[in-house]
C-alpha cells in the first residue's frame, strides 16, 4: 500500500515539474513575441542631421502636373500641385468618370491628359482579331473622360491567391511607354498608338528566380537607359537596356529580388541607382552597373516591398513583417568611394506595401495597419491613428498640404498633413472591393483603382 502511494506521489511531483517547465518555456516564447520597441542611433549623426537643411523634394524638383512613373516625377510620391480643395463638399469631390478595368494592382501614370496602366483579362469568345484566351495589357485611357484610347494585349496568365494580374506601374518617357508584367514580360510600346517597339522576357533571358507573389517592380528611366530587376543569379539580378532599341547595356549582381522598385538619386554628390533587394539596399553606378555600396536589410519573411524614400544625402528604408525602419546617411571618402551609415533604426514604422511620404521634417505612412506621423530627424512617432474605422492595409498620397488616405476596404479620407495630430476633414466610400493600389494626384484630379474599376475625382476648387 505504501509503495503504491509513493509511486502516485512521485507521478504528481514529476507532473508538477513538467508543468513548470511548460509554463516557463511558454513565458519565454511569449516574451520574445511581445511587440517591444527597439531603437538604436548614432548620436553624432543625429546631431549632424539636426543642423542639416533638408530639401523639399527628392533631388532637383520637377514641377509638373504630370505623373509619368511609379512614385511620380521626383520618385518620392509627392504631388507638387496646388490650388486643390481644402475640404470636400457633402458627398465628396465631384465624380468625373468611373470606368471598368481588368484584374491587377498596377497603379497609374498620367501624362498630358492620358492615363497609362496595366490589367489582365480573360476573353471567353473571340471577336475579330482577338482569339479566346488569357491576356495581359498595357492600357491607355483619356484621363479627362475615362474612354479607352488603345490597348496593347499579349497572351499571358498570372493567378495568385491574393490577387491576379499585373503589379507594376508603366513608366512614360516621351513617345514611349515601358511596362513589365507579373511573370517578367517587359515591353516598350508607343505612347500614341500602343504599337510594340521591343520586348524582353526577363524570366527566360536572365534565369530569374520565381517571385512568390509576382514580379512587382516598376521600370525606371534614367538618361538613355531603362532599368529592371529580373533577379537572376550569376550577375543577372539587375539589367539596364537602351530605352530606344531595347539592347542590353549592362547587367549586375547576384541578389534575390524583393518587390520594391529601383529609383535614381543623387547622394553625397554622386548620381546612383538604388535597388532594394530581399536582403539589402544596393547602390549602382547608372552607366555601367558598378557596385557603389551595399547596406544589409533582411526581414524574417524575406520581403522588402516599399520603395526607399530619399532626401539630400539621406535614404529612408522601411519594411513590414516586424522589421521596422532605418535612416541612412551616405558619405563620400577622399578616394571617391561611398559608404552608408546608420543614423537611427527602430521598429515603429513598418511599411508593408505602402511607401511612406515626407513633407518637411515629417514622414507619413503605415506602420503595419496604423497610420502614423514620424519625425524624420530623430525617428520619434509623433502621432498614431487607429481610429474606430481602421484603414488596415492602406495607402497614402500627399498634395497641397493634405493627406489622401485610401483604406483597403475602399474608404478615401482627406486629412491635414500636420504633426499636431490626425485631423480628418472628410471621407468618402469609393469602392466596395479590395483597394491595394496606391492612388495618385495629377492634373487636378485623384485617381483611385480597385480590382475592377478606376474612379476619377475632381480636386480643383
Amino acid at each position: 500500500m505504501w509503495q503504491s502511494g509513493g509511486r502516485l506521489r512521485s507521478r504528481w511531483v514529476w507532473l508538477g515539474i513538467g508543468c513548470c517547465f511548460l509554463l516557463v518555456g511558454g513565458g519565454v516564447i511569449a516574451f520574445t513575441k511581445i511587440d517591444l520597441e527597439h531603437y538604436r542611433s548614432d548620436p553624432e549623426r543625429l546631431q549632424k542631421l539636426a543642423a542639416t537643411e533638408l530639401p523639399a523634394v527628392n533631388g532637383t524638383p520637377i514641377q509638373s502636373a504630370n505623373w509619368p512613373q511609379w512614385r511620380g516625377p521626383n520618385h518620392d510620391g509627392l504631388s507638387l500641385e496646388t490650388g486643390l480643395l481644402k475640404d470636400w463638399p457633402s458627398g465628396g469631390p465631384r465624380l468625373i468618370w468611373k470606368q471598368p478595368i481588368g484584374r491587377g494592382f498596377s497603379s497609374m501614370a498620367v501624362v498630358n491628359g492620358r492615363l497609362y496602366t496595366m490589367d489582365a483579362e480573360t476573353i471567353e469568345e473571340g471577336s475579330g482579331r482577338i482569339a479566346p484566351g488569357h491576356y495581359e495589357s498595357v492600357v491607355c485611357i483619356d484621363a479627362n473622360t475615362g474612354q479607352e484610347i488603345w490597348r496593347f494585349r499579349y497572351a499571358n496568365q498570372y493567378d495568385e491567391r491574393f490577387g491576379s494580374g499585373p503589379r507594376s506601374t508603366p513608366a512614360v518617357d516621351g513617345e514611349f511607354v515601358y511596362a513589365v508584367g507579373p511573370t517578367g514580360i517587359f515591353h516598350c510600346v508607343r505612347a500614341t498608338t500602343g504599337e510594340k517597339v521591343w520586348r524582353h522576357d526577363l524570366a527566360e533571358e536572365f534565369q530569374a528566380r520565381k517571385m512568390q507573389y509576382g514580379v512587382s517592380f516598376s521600370p525606371l528611366i534614367e538618361g538613355d537607359l531603362v532599368y529592371t530587376t529580373p533577379g537572376g543569379p550569376n550577375g543577372n539580378a539587375v539589367a539596364a537596356f537602351d530605352k530606344r532599341t531595347g539592347r542590353l547595356a549592362w547587367k549586375a549582381l547576384d541578389e534575390v529580388m524583393g518587390y520594391s522598385s529601383p529609383i535614381a538619386v543623387t547622394a553625397a554628390g554622386v548620381r546612383q541607382v538604388l535597388v532594394f533587394t530581399n536582403t539589402a539596399l544596393v547602390s549602382l553606378a547608372p552607366e555601367e552597373g558598378r557596385l557603389l555600396w551595399r547596406y544589409p536589410w533582411e526581414t524574417d519573411n524575406g520581403f522588402n516591398i516599399a520603395t526607399p524614400l530619399t532626401f539630400g544625402d539621406y535614404v529612408f528604408l522601411s519594411s513590414g513583417y516586424g522589421k521596422g525602419c532605418v535612416l541612412l546617411e551616405i558619405t563620400s571618402d577622399a578616394d571617391g568611394s561611398q559608404r552608408p551609415h546608420r543614423v537611427y533604426e527602430h521598429n515603429r514604422m513598418r511599411n508593408h506595401f505602402c511607401s511612406s511620404i515626407r513633407q518637411g521634417d515629417y514622414v507619413y505612412g503605415f506602420d503595419q495597419m496604423d497610420l502614423v506621423c514620424m519625425n524624420v530627424r530623430g525617428g520619434e512617432i509623433v502621432w498614431r491613428e487607429k481610429g474606430l474605422r481602421s484603414f488596415r492595409k492602406g495607402s497614402v498620397a500627399l498634395a497641397d498640404g493634405r493627406l489622401f488616405v485610401l483604406g483597403e476596404s475602399g474608404t478615401l479620407a482627406l486629412a491635414d498633413a500636420t504633426p499636431s495630430g490626425y485631423r480628418e476633414k472628410a471621407s468618402l466610400r469609393v469602392s466596395e472591393n479590395k483597394c491595394w493600389t496606391a492612388p495618385i494626384v495629377a492634373e487636378g484630379k485623384i485617381y483611385v483603382r480597385d480590382e475592377s474599376q478606376i474612379v476619377c475625382l475632381n480636386l480643383k476648387e
